[in-house]
């Protein structure tokens, strides 16, 4: 019977060691460096950055220099195009899957999108057909990006975004300011600063006005998360937004000077930067992409564009036992 008793104990005991959780994993960056040229690093203040991730190259458009820098993986740049006046005011740059690059220049209340090969060298201007009237006054964009097979042209005051082929027409878009359900006086208060799209082709943007992150998916469904605060997953002034591969959510706080990383049900994991000026602290970052393990955050002061490595640690069995 004693027997019996131990073996059924041990059963016991097996199953709940088999049914019981396993420790959540920690999230821990750890600074690389900075975006450099044979000079040293480049101080960059808020561009725009994207990123290829079959090439593992990251793209920076500078408007204060007319031109786009490409960096490898290393971070030290290795081509650069534009700053012989081609695309004029440089305001953004994507990356298609193909290698094609489109260019987006502004010049007061009007713009233009020129695709580009691999290189940088001019291919054609995008001719913009189809939009309809909504989009044919008040929209002009000042960010775009790449995903599937679209370009997204973001005009972030309006909150409006259209999809276009690689040839510039029209194929649909989305007015987030009605889909999020805002008001006539929130529309004109508001405005995005951070916007990107996941790899499930939702729309991921901050409202810093009202604290506030929000995923628009492709048939308008809407969640959002944040809350006021100085605290650590709290927000303050919010900026660039981005995802990784497992859906992990990644916003910046310009004023808390950190990044902080969200998984993929909205839950805060951890924060990352911190103000500061070693070289692992950021000052004011705005900007961010991220490309598999690689986080890149564009800040002021001419701190330039840090690049940070994320990875995630199963905790010690010490370190979850109580306490």
């Amino acid at each position: 019977m004693d027997k019996i008793y131990r073996g059924m104990l041990l059963s016991l005991i097996l199953v709940t060691a088999l049914a019981a959780p396993a420790p959540a994993a920690v999230f821990r960056a750890a600074y690389l460096y900075t975006l450099s040229d044979f000079n040293g690093a480049i101080p960059y203040n808020w561009v725009n950055l994207a990123v290829d991730r079959r090439g593992e190259e990251t793209y920076v458009a500078d408007p204060s220099g007319r031109t786009v820098r490409v960096f490898n993986d290393s971070g030290m740049e290795v081509y650069r195009f534009g700053d012989n006046g081609d695309f004029g005011n440089i305001t953004a740059v994507a990356v298609a899957d193909s290698g094609e690059i489109f260019v987006l220049s502004r010049s007061n209340a009007s713009y233009a999108v020129t695709r580009c090969d691999y290189r940088g060298e001019p291919k054609a201007r995008l001719a913009m057909r189809g939009f309809p009237p909504e989009y044919a006054t008040d929209f002009v964009p000042d960010t775009i990006t790449w995903h599937g097979d679209h370009l997204y042209l973001v005009d972030r005051n309006t909150m409006k975004v259209a999809l276009t082929d690689r040839e510039g027409s029209f194929d649909s878009g989305y007015d987030l300011g009605t889909i999020v359900g805002f008001s006539k006086k929130q529309r004109s208060e508001s405005g995005m600063v951070g916007f990107s799209v996941d790899s499930e082709g939702d729309l991921l943007f901050t409202v810093p006005v009202f604290f506030s992150a929000y995923l628009v998916t492709p048939g308008h469904q809407v969640r959002s998360f944040g809350m006021r605060g100085s605290t650590p997953g709290k927000f303050n002034i919010v900026s660039g937004i981005a995802s990784d591969e497992r859906g992990n959510i990644y916003v910046a706080d310009t004023l808390r000077c950190v990044v902080m990383i969200f998984d993929r049900d909205f839950s805060f994991q951890a924060e990352f930067g911190f103000r500061g000026l070693d070289p692992g602290n950021l000052i004011a970052p705005m900007e961010l992409v991220v490309n598999h393990d690689r986080v890149y955050v564009a800040q002021s002061r001419a701190r330039g564009v840090s690049v940070y490595r994320v990875f995630q640690t199963q905790p010690s069995a010490t370190s979850t036992k109580g306490g």
